[in-house]
C-alpha cells in the first residue's frame, strides 16, 4: 500500500484545500478552500475545477437531495446558490458564539449531517460536534479543541473523531438508526510524533485512512488501532482523504499551503495541490443531506401571522 503512486489530480495553489466529497451522482469531486474562502467543485473526467467566493470561511461542503452545495458556513449550514454565490443559512450553529465557526462536515447513510467547530483562534476547550437531523443542530460532543472528521463505519456501529490540536482521535460507539454516541475512548495517539490527525475516510474492509498533518502522508489502521499501511505525498500537511471514481477506487487527498513557513512554501511547490492513488482498496461515495430546512421554515426566520380580520 506504502507503494500505490501518488499523482496530481488537480495542479492548483489552495490555501488550505479540506473536505473531499465524491458524488457518485454527478461523478464530480467537491472541496473548499478554507482560508481562501471558495467552494470548489472538480470534474475528474475534464479536469474542470469550479468554484464559488465565499462570506467568511468554508468548514467543508456537502449535498442535498437535489444536489445542491450546502456549506458549513462559521453561523452553520447554508445552501450555496451557484448562480449568484449567495449563501441561505438554514441551520443556525454557534450563532451566539462568533469566535467560533464550523469545521469539517460529513453525513451519514440516514442523511444526517455531522459538524464540527472550532474557534478562529483554536482557543482549547471551545469546540463541539453537532448532529444535525430534522432542521436542528444537536451537540453530541463538546469540550473539543479542534473538531475533525467523523468517520462512519456503521457496519460495526462506530464513529472516529479526531481532536487535531490534540493529536488524537477517539472512537465512539454508534447506533446507526439513531446516531446515539456512547463508549468513547482513545483509538490513536499521536502526541510523541506530534503530527495532527486531521480529515478521515473509512474504506469497505473496516480500515480508517487519517491524514496526518506534518507528517505528509496518510495512514490505513485496523480497527484495533494498528497500523496497516500509508500513502506519502510530496508535501507536509495532508488536510483530508475521501474514496471516489467510477468503483470507490480512488482515493483523493487534499492538502495545505497555509501552515508551511515560507522556505517550505517555496521548497513545495505542490502544497495545496489535490492528490490522487488508487491503494487497492475502495470506499463508498458520500451520501447526501437529508431533511434541510425550506428557506422560510429556518430556525432563525421570522414567523408569519395570519392577518386578523
Amino acid at each position: 500500500m506504502g507503494d500505490a503512486p501518488v499523482e496530481v489530480a488537480l495542479n492548483i495553489r489552495a490555501q488550505h484545500a479540506e473536505g473531499p466529497l465524491w458524488d457518485a451522482a454527478t461523478a464530480a469531486l467537491w472541496w473548499v478552500d478554507i482560508t481562501g474562502q471558495r467552494v470548489h467543485r472538480f470534474d475528474p473526467a475534464s479536469s474542470n475545477d469550479s468554484s464559488w467566493s465565499t462570506a467568511g470561511q468554508p468548514g467543508g461542503v456537502v449535498l442535498d437531495a437535489q444536489g445542491e452545495p450546502v456549506v458549513a458556513a462559521p453561523e452553520g449550514l447554508a445552501v450555496l446558490d451557484r448562480s449568484t454565490g449567495a449563501l441561505d443559512l438554514r441551520v443556525p450553529i454557534e450563532r451566539d458564539r462568533p469566535e467560533n465557526r464550523a469545521n469539517d462536515i460529513k453525513v451519514d447513510s440516514r442523511g444526517r449531517a455531522w459538524v464540527g467547530t472550532m474557534a478562529f483562534d483554536k482557543r482549547p476547550g471551545s469546540a463541539a460536534l453537532y448532529r444535525v437531523e430534522g432542521g436542528k443542530a444537536n451537540c453530541v460532543v463538546d469540550g473539543l479543541t479542534i473538531s475533525n472528521g467523523p468517520a462512519f463505519d456503521e457496519v460495526q456501529g462506530r464513529l472516529y473523531l479526531a481532536d487535531t490540536a490534540l493529536c488524537v482521535v477517539d472512537v465512539f460507539d454508534l447506533d446507526p438508526e439513531t446516531g446515539v454516541l456512547s463508549g468513547r475512548r482513545r483509538f490513536l495517539d499521536f502526541s510523541d510524533e506530534q503530527v495532527w490527525p486531521d480529515g478521515m475516510s473509512v474504506d469497505d474492509d473496516g480500515m480508517l485512512w487519517v491524514a496526518l498533518g506534518r507528517a505528509g502522508a496518510v495512514r490505513r489502521f485496523r480497527p484495533d488501532g494498528a497500523l496497516d499501511g500509508a500513502v506519502d505525498v510530496p508535501t507536509t500537511n495532508p488536510t483530508s482523504v475521501t474514496f471516489g471514481g467510477p468503483h470507490g477506487e480512488d482515493l483523493y487527498i487534499t492538502t495545505s499551503w497555509t501552515d508551511l513557513d515560507e522556505h517550505n512554501r517555496t521548497a513545495q511547490p505542490l502544497a495545496g495541490a489535490i492528490f490522487r492513488c488508487r491503494p487497492g482498496v475502495a470506499g463508498r461515495p458520500s451520501a447526501r443531506l437529508a431533511d434541510l430546512p425550506a428557506p422560510a421554515h429556518h430556525p432563525d426566520a421570522p414567523i408569519e401571522k395570519e392577518a386578523t380580520p
